[in-house]
C-alpha cells in the first residue's frame, strides 16, 4: 500500500499479509481501500480509508497490505 497512488480506490489482495491488528481494523482481502493522504516525510504515516472508516497507518503497517487497482482485480478474476 506504500506505493498506491493517493485518491484512487484499490482492492486489498487476497494474498495480502494477515496481521491480526490489521484484520481487526477491517483490512480484509478484497476490501476497498484508498490512500487519502501521505505524510510529507518519507517515513511518515499514511491516512487511509477502508470501507467507511479512516485510519492513520505507519509505513511498516502499510507495507504489509498488498493492493491492486480495481481494473487489475477484475481482469484476474475473469481469467480464473
Amino acid at each position: 500500500m506504500n506505493q498506491a497512488p493517493v485518491r484512487q480506490w484499490h482492492r486489498i489482495s487476497v494474498n495480502s499479509a494477515h496481521h491480526p491488528r490489521l484484520l481487526e481494523l477491517g483490512f480484509l482481502p478484497l476490501e476497498n481501500v484508498c490512500v487519502l493522504q501521505r505524510s510529507w516525510f518519507k517515513t511518515g504515516a499514511l491516512v487511509v480509508q477502508v470501507g467507511d472508516a479512516v485510519f492513520g497507518l505507519r509505513p511498516d503497517e502499510a507495507s504489509q497490505i498488498e493492493v491492486h487497482a480495481h481494473t487489475e482485480m477484475l481482469g484476474s478474476l475473469s481469467a480464473a
